[in-house]
C-alpha cells in the first residue's frame, strides 16, 4: 500500500511539474518560498523571495487619505452600491504615492473622523476587491504607532502666518 502511494504521489507530482508552463525550457525549481527561521533542506527545495521595497517616509496622512474622499457615497449611503471610479483611482493612489503606512488610519477606523456621516466599516474594507488592488499585508505591519509613528491625519501646516501688518 505504501508503495502504491509513493508511485501515485511521484506520478502526479511529474504530471504537475509537466504540465505548468515554464518560460524556458529548465524546470523551475523550486516551487515555494523557504520560511524564514527553518534551515533548507534538499527534499523540499526553497527560494528566498524578493524583499520588499522600503516604504517611503510620509509626516502626514491627511494628503493621502484626502484622495479618498470620491468614496464617501459609498462609504456612507446604502443606496449607493459600488464605488464610482475617482474613488478607486483615489484609494489606489495612496500605495502609488508611498502612504502605505496610512492604510493603518483604514484599517482602525480613523478615517471616519473625515467622513460627514458614519462610515460603514465592511464597505471600507471591500474597497480592495471593488477597486482590484491587491492590498498587502505589509501595510499594515507597521501600524504599531508606539513602535513606528504610524503619521497622524492632520492638515499640513501652510507655513507660519503672517498677523502682522507692514
Amino acid at each position: 500500500m505504501a508503495q502504491t502511494f509513493l508511485v501515485t504521489f511521484l506520478l502526479v507530482a511529474v504530471a504537475v511539474v509537466s504540465s505548468t508552463p515554464h518560460p524556458s525550457a529548465a524546470i523551475r525549481i523550486p516551487f515555494f518560498p523557504c520560511i524564514p527561521g527553518l534551515p533548507k533542506t534538499p527534499f523540499f527545495p526553497c527560494y528566498d523571495p524578493a524583499p520588499a521595497p522600503p516604504l517611503k517616509e510620509v509626516t502626514e496622512c491627511w494628503t493621502p487619505l484626502m484622495k479618498m474622499m470620491p468614496c464617501t457615497g459609498f462609504l456612507t449611503n446604502a443606496s449607493v452600491t459600488e464605488p464610482s471610479s475617482a474613488c478607486c483611482t483615489g484609494f489606489n493612489s495612496i500605495a502609488d504615492d508611498g502612504g502605505t503606512i496610512c492604510f493603518c488610519h483604514v484599517g482602525n477606523g480613523d478615517v471616519a473622523k473625515l467622513l460627514p456621516a458614519p462610515m460603514n466599516s465592511t464597505r471600507m474594507f471591500s474597497l480592495p476587491v471593488f477597486c482590484d488592488f491587491n492590498l498587502r499585508l505589509e501595510a499594515f505591519a507597521h501600524c504599531n504607532p508606539e513602535k513606528n509613528g504610524v503619521p497622524p491625519i492632520t492638515p499640513p501646516s501652510t507655513g507660519p502666518s503672517s498677523s502682522s501688518a507692514p
